[in-house]
């Protein structure tokens, strides 16, 4: 599996890190994996749900890495006990059949030991992506948070009819390369700006755009809904009436914003 195409950090600080787990092996594995990102920065290490709970609320952790198997309590237990507002968790377990229900409890991604360095970099790599995303949600609902973040709003400026339109992002649908120039469509009207894909899928990741295809950025704010057509590729319904379909090329990235290899259908992108 390629590696997922990796996202910058939007800020300087760190993702901190808290390491779950009965085995004293298994946490410094995990921790000696964690060296490996730049961004992330292990705070402390729990061996049972309580201690974990406890050390959730003293250090106020971004992430939790989080083994199945405590001695106290279920790792699904201190998942829920950290609620919808607490840590963003990563699932650890030596069993493939409760992939299912750590998505179900909530957790970004459910990793199998002995975990591999390529996969616990995807996984670590998906809730960077869920932990930006939901920085900028905050950020926008929040007064002053941009500034403490170091950005402003995003607003991108299309041409048409030889006019400049400042755009909301959220009311775009998609982006699309156009030679020398990317066109961007909103509903049924069409702006052109003189950027890049590449450089607009960097900038707009944190804002819920997502690569598709080789040409094209979609807003997921814009999907209707989705259905997987075979081969590793979706087929997404806008609620403009637009259907675009994904490449297999970009199945990391799409799946590290939208897990649906874990929906019910079976279906693995």
């Amino acid at each position: 599996m390629p590696a997922p195409e990796k996202l910058a950090p939007q800020n300087t600080r760190p993702m901190t890190l808290l390491i779950v787990g009965r085995e004293p092996s298994v946490r410094c594995e995990l921790a000696q994996l964690c060296l490996r990102a730049a961004d992330v920065q292990v705070v402390g290490e729990a061996e049972s749900g309580g201690k974990a709970i406890d050390a959730a609320k003293s250090l106020s952790p971004d992430v939790m890495l989080i083994d199945v198997a405590l001695p106290d309590m279920s790792g699904f237990d201190v998942l829920r006990g950290a609620g919808s507002s607490g840590p963003l968790g990563i699932m650890i377990s030596h069993r493939p059949d409760f992939a299912e229900r750590a998505m179900a409890e909530g957790a970004v991604d459910y990793l199998l030991k002995p975990v591999s360095a390529d996969r616990f970099e995807h996984a670590i790599e998906r809730v960077r992506r869920r932990h930006i995303s939901e920085q900028a949600a905050h950020a926008q609902s929040t007064p002053g948070m941009m500034e403490l973040l170091g950005r402003r709003p995003k607003i991108l400026v299309g041409e048409r009819q030889h006019r400049l339109y400042p755009l909301n992002i959220e009311k775009i649908d998609y982006i699309e390369a156009d030679g020398n120039y990317v066109t961007i469509r909103a509903g049924n009207t069409e702006y052109i700006s003189r950027d890049t894909i590449k450089r607009l899928t960097a900038d707009l990741a944190a804002f819920g755009f997502v690569r598709i295809e080789r040409s094209i950025l979609l807003n997921i704010r814009a999907v209707e809904f989705a259905e997987p057509v075979g081969h590793g590729t979706l087929a997404f319904t806008l609620s403009s009436g637009t259907c675009l379909r994904s490449s297999k090329t970009y199945r990391n990235a799409i799946s590290s914003v939208l897990p649906w290899h874990h929906c019910r259908s079976g279906v693995d992108l």
